[in-house]
């Protein structure tokens, strides 16, 4: 189940939407890497974390009780964190 108010599923939609794009211009016969996964999600993040900001200036919108803003940090942060993990380990 998922829990949300307002426009909070689109901390979930955004970057699917970003990953859907890329793998059409990007991915080879409609494949998608890992990296191509990761540098969408990481695309993603400031347009999650700009719409969060704005749409939670007049009422609240969330995802399991995390404001849609902060949503775009994890999803950066996440990303960041495996892309550099990545290539320490030399993949």
């Amino acid at each position: 189940m998922i829990i949300y108010k307002g426009w909070g599923p689109l901390a979930l939609l955004i970057p699917v939407a970003t990953i859907l794009i890329g793998i059409f211009f990007f991915g080879k016969n409609g494949n998608a890497g890992l990296e191509l996964f990761l540098y969408c999600l990481l695309c993603s993040a400031p347009l999650v974390y700009i719409t969060g900001l704005r749409l939670n200036r007049k009422s609240v919108h969330d995802l399991y009780f995390i404001p849609l803003q902060y949503w775009g940090v994890i999803w950066g942060v996440i990303a960041a964190a495996v892309l550099i993990y990545k290539y320490i380990q030399g993949y």
